[in-house]
């Protein structure tokens, strides 16, 4: 059908691309390496500082992969103003302190509400005319790709707070890096629950 969009693709999409958060300590903001890989190659334009200064002294710490869980290493800094203003401009790039002491639980149930919410976006596109999705389909994808990129990030994020994926901070941060966080209902036993297994997974219950 012309311009219908598919989750299962855009999914697949995105995790080619890389997937990361943000973090900002004073006037810096630190990106994990999947993060820059997400700006350099899912989006359509960003600011030409972004580029200089992601490889300005050679890129070498977002070049140097040690395997896939180098990716989550808060390794790209950028300091320029402009850069960092625009940086913290996308919401669509996970905050990591934004929710770093949430509940799990609801961290969880955040993220599931999330993702009921991206169905019910790419079902109410489908359900248009074909001219309207014609006409609007790149906008909408990308609107949708942020989105999922901001579900999945999320997802990853329960990951971490699970145990199943290690980031690793700047020396200079001082905020929350706990794994294993209490649940906000009292009394409530902690429990890793293979989260990223089921991360994709839209029938995971």
């Amino acid at each position: 059908m012309v311009g219908k969009l598919c989750s299962f693709l855009l999914v697949v999409a995105m995790l080619k691309e890389g997937l990361g958060m943000k973090l900002k300590i004073g006037g810096k903001v630190y990106l994990q390496k999947y993060e820059v890989a997400s700006i350099l190659h899912e989006l359509k334009s960003f600011p030409a500082s972004i580029m200089q200064e992601t490889f300005g002294d050679g890129g070498d710490k977002f070049f140097c992969m040690n395997g896939a869980a180098d990716g989550f290493r808060f390794d790209c800094v950028y300091k320029e103003p402009k850069n960092v203003e625009w940086l913290m401009d996308q919401e669509w790039i996970i905050d990591y302190d934004e929710y770093a002491k949430m509940p799990l639980d609801e961290l969880k149930t955040l993220y599931e509400s999330y993702k009921v919410e991206y169905s019910a976006n790419i079902d109410r596109f489908n359900a248009k005319d074909v001219t309207y999705r014609e006409t609007h389909f790149e906008e909408e994808n990308d609107k949708l790709n942020k989105f999922w990129h901001k579900i999945a990030s999320l997802g990853y994020l329960i990951g971490f707070r699970e145990g199943e994926v290690k980031f690793a901070f700047p020396d200079e941060y001082r905020g929350e890096t706990t794994v294993l966080s209490t649940s906000s209902t009292a009394g409530a036993t902690q429990k890793k629950s293979g989260f990223l297994v089921r991360l994709f997974r839209r029938d995971a219950q």
